[in-house]
């Protein structure tokens, strides 16, 4: 019989609050100061789960854009149709939607013309949560719609959050499955994500390939131990044409693009064309320039860096090659490398982007397969 008084218990960590705290944003973007500052008075003391609003107003799309830019974890967007001409408002919405790639905000429209679009076709082919005509709009039916909105985007964010808890998870399976693999994938997504803000990529365009990027190599579960071994020593290059090794990029894919999510499609491209080449000669597609995806070219010079990095160190300290720091490596080979495959393996102003920032994406590495970063 277990003698409960005599368990060992580990102590309780801390007491911390069972919630953020921290306000709620919600941008306002109107040339009418009069709603401005209507908005200011009808949504300045909201709570949402015992969170208070932070507005934050613009005034033109182009303040709209930096604002969104600038606050990627805004909520709400209450967005003016008609500001400096009749397409302001829509513009905004698709920058926000598009290049700064923000799915989670939730973004109503509002607008003292109605009729100047047609309003159904409007929500739907532009991600808009909602569309109101200003007049309809009273004081208690705009808390009740930012209510309801940031709601919707808590709830999002929670899935988000939990989806890529299991990307991370899986991840960590995928690394001690393929042992020569240790800390490739973590350290790769790090270096494509920081090199994709170089590049000017949107933060959470950046965000969305760290973590999509960390499952490029699931294929490789695909292939038998002694196939995956041998296709880790090869040079990416010296992969004889035909075959399974040849195949596995195609059968990470098909594995992932069961994930129902856009960062699960954006994985699967990830899979499907990290071995493809600018200059064609790559595979399973032999695909060139930009017909390979934007992210799956970043992946690419990521990828390449992190296994000459890492074969530099195992040629130094072959027993412990993870644990050598950044300063251990020798940049010089490595900037070498890089500019010699601009053009051909690797698209060249990411390659060069890389080889002309490498001492900042060597410290990003050091921190990814340290678990500090």
């Amino acid at each position: 019989m277990v003698d409960h008084d005599a368990l060992q218990f580990a102590p309780e960590p801390p007491a911390t609050p069972d919630h953020d705290t921290s306000p709620w944003k919600i941008a306002v973007v109107d040339d009418d100061d009069a709603i401005r500052a209507i908005t200011r008075l009808a949504l300045g003391r909201l709570r949402v789960d015992g969170r208070p609003v932070a507005l934050l107003e613009a005034a033109s799309a182009d303040e709209g854009i930096a604002l969104f830019a600038a606050h990627p974890d805004i909520a709400l967007g209450l967005i003016d149709m008609v500001m400096e001409d009749a397409e302001a408002g829509l513009r905004l919405v698709r920058e926000v939607r598009g290049a700064q790639r923000n799915r989670r905000v939730r973004l109503v429209v509002r607008t003292g013309q109605p009729g100047e679009q047609a309003e159904e076709s409007l929500v739907r082919d532009n991600d808009i949560s909602d569309y109101r005509e200003k007049t309809d709009l009273t004081a208690a039916r705009l808390r009740t719609l930012a209510l309801g909105a940031i709601r919707g985007y808590r709830d999002l964010s929670v899935a988000q959050a939990s989806y890529r808890g299991a990307v991370d998870l899986l991840a960590e399976v995928l690394e001690y499955r393929v042992e020569a693999h240790q800390s490739h994938a973590r350290a790769t997504a790090a270096l494509a994500s920081a090199l994709a803000e170089l590049a000017g990529l949107a933060p959470l365009r950046a965000e969305a390939l760290r973590h999509a990027a960390l499952l490029h190599d699931i294929g490789l579960l695909e292939l038998p131990a002694p196939l995956r071994h041998a296709l880790l020593d090869l040079d990416p290059d010296a992969v004889p044409e035909g075959g399974p090794l040849r195949e596995h990029p195609l059968a990470g894919a098909r594995l992932l693009a069961r994930l129902p999510s856009e960062e699960g499609r954006l994985a699967a491209r990830l899979a499907a064309e990290h071995h493809e080449r600018w200059d064609g000669a790559g595979y399973p597609s032999g695909l060139a320039g930009e017909a390979i995806d934007v992210e799956s070219r970043l992946l690419a010079v990521a990828n390449v860096l992190d296994l000459i990095a890492s074969r530099q160190e195992v040629e130094r300290s072959p027993t412990d090659a993870d644990a050598r720091p950044a300063a251990a490596l020798d940049p010089a080979p490595l900037r070498t490398a890089l500019l010699a495959a601009a053009g051909t393996a690797l698209d060249p102003a990411f390659a060069q982007l890389a080889a002309a920032n490498l001492d900042a994406l060597l410290a990003v590495r050091a921190g990814a397969r340290t678990g500090s970063a």
